[in-house]
């Protein structure tokens, strides 16, 4: 499945800004979901936005817009809040090197192992996937029910392996190598000899507090060095402080930040 949007400018061609509907998130929350661009300069964008917020007025049912912009551009954010827009979540964009990769914990070897997930381990991983995320922006806003946010994941981790894109589960093994059980999944994305998208990973609840994720973090990263990948990046919200640390301990480095303000109509 492409992720590709297609944007339009407004209000005309080379307006200061452009948006797009976000399909499967329209989809699944059943109301008109735009991604919004400020492209202008932030006096041009101040001018424009009536206009379009009062477009998606006269659709005459709940609507949600999101625009991502810088956290220091204090002045566009305050432009954005006069038309009612509020934060959501600040997330950061980080990357490293695969060469300069070396594990933590060079002797965890056996006590579990990462494989390639297959059709049999998606109830599990679905189990994690509604269980592991809180702090994103769509848990975080109260005009969408957290039921569909944690859905939102499920799907994604879902549409991810029909697609082909490569799904790991981390298992924990006993002594004698018998399977114990699911410690979480890794989705990834990316052209191998280029840029690997570490996409989306969950861990059990159980496994949270005794280093199985972080173990996991380690051994999927080492995997995209195997399979030939460069570099590798992901996004990650600031709320989500103990993995922001196990990524920094890993040796990722910050790119940028941006901060997620939301519309509700």
């Amino acid at each position: 499945m492409s992720f590709a949007l297609d944007f339009r400018t407004f209000p005309a061609a080379g307006g200061p800004l452009s948006y797009s509907v976000v399909p499967w998130d329209a989809e699944l929350f059943g109301m008109p979901f735009y991604e919004l661009r400020c492209e202008g300069s932030t006096e041009d964008v101040a001018r424009a936005l009536p206009a379009w917020v009062e477009e998606v007025q006269k659709l005459g049912q709940p609507a949600l817009a999101f625009t991502r912009i810088r956290p220091d551009d204090v002045h566009l954010g305050e432009v954005l809040g006069g038309f009612g827009f509020y934060p959501a979540e600040t997330t950061l964009q980080i990357s490293m090197p695969l060469r300069r990769f070396t594990r933590i914990h060079p002797n965890a070897a056996g006590r579990a192992r990462l494989r390639p997930a297959e059709a049999a381990d998606l109830p599990d991983i679905v189990a994690i996937a509604e269980e592991t995320f809180t702090t994103d922006r769509f848990h975080l806003d109260p005009h969408l029910p957290a039921s569909l946010a944690d859905k939102r994941y499920v799907q994604w981790v879902e549409r991810g392996f029909r697609d082909g894109d490569p799904l790991f589960v981390y298992e924990s093994t006993g002594q004698s190598g018998t399977d114990h059980g699911i410690i979480g999944f890794y989705l990834i994305r990316g052209e191998s000899g280029g840029e690997v998208d570490l996409s989306l990973a969950g861990v059990g609840s159980r496994y949270r507090r005794g280093g199985g994720g972080a173990l996991m973090y380690e051994a999927v990263v080492e995997k995209c060095q195997e399979m030939g990948y460069r570099t590798a990046s992901t996004t990650i919200s600031a709320n989500n402080l103990d993995v922001v640390n196990l990524f920094m301990r890993l040796g990722f480095v910050v790119r940028s930040a941006r901060l997620t303000m939301h519309l509700f109509v």
